[in-house]
């Protein structure tokens, strides 16, 4: 049993937005709104409930492309793209703009639902992937934090060494009962005005 999705439909074509509408029904998921074109997806206030974009082009121009752009930097979903015609700049502008299913010349009523089941888990999974990078680089600025104050503990005084830097670090850390990152930014800003 598929999961209702709120979905939102991209469609100049009233006849061909009828037919996936009816189609997404079926399959017991509500179009929350339709528009005929992408350039005011960013103000919608849907988008914020939508589950799935779907964005019907025979022609898919740099416009759209760059709308879609702006929905993944500020309210991010999964996308799902169908196009009459395409060629390699189309599929890499689809693709750049966070597109995750790009069919070309393929809407039929049938497909529509395994289409969207691989853009939602190509989604997920790219959002986990992102979501992996952004801890991984949180981590290394934070290291590289506490790095710095500890370089300028040592510097400060030239009698401790880089161990017990960071156990004085550590230890501020305890006591004020914070993360040793917060401590750290302090010994840097504490630094940073005595320069």
């Amino acid at each position: 049993m598929n999961i209702a999705l709120k979905i939102i439909l991209v469609d100049k074509n009233t006849g061909r937005s009828a037919m996936l509408r009816r189609a997404l029904q079926d399959k017991g998921h509500e179009v929350i709104c339709r528009m005929s074109d992408s350039s005011n997806l960013q103000d919608s206030n849907e988008m914020t409930h939508a589950d799935v974009l779907i964005v019907n082009a025979d022609i898919p121009d740099e416009q759209v492309f760059a709308n879609l752009i702006d929905i993944n930097k500020t309210k991010p979903k999964p996308i799902v793209m169908f196009t009459k015609e395409s060629n390699s700049e189309m599929a890499n502008s689809a693709i750049k703009s966070g597109v995750n299913a790009y069919i070309v010349d393929g809407l039929e009523e049938n497909r529509v639902q395994p289409i969207i089941d691989v853009a939602i888990a190509r989604f997920r999974e790219f959002q986990a992937l992102k979501d992996e990078l952004d801890a991984t680089r949180n981590q290394l600025s934070e290291r590289k934090k506490v790095e710095k104050a500890k370089g300028l503990l040592m510097q400060h005084n030239k009698d401790i060494n880089e161990g017990e830097a960071y156990q004085s670090l550590r230890k501020m850390a305890m006591n004020k009962n914070k993360r040793i990152v917060d401590v750290a930014e302090s010994v840097i800003n504490a630094f940073e005005l005595l320069e």
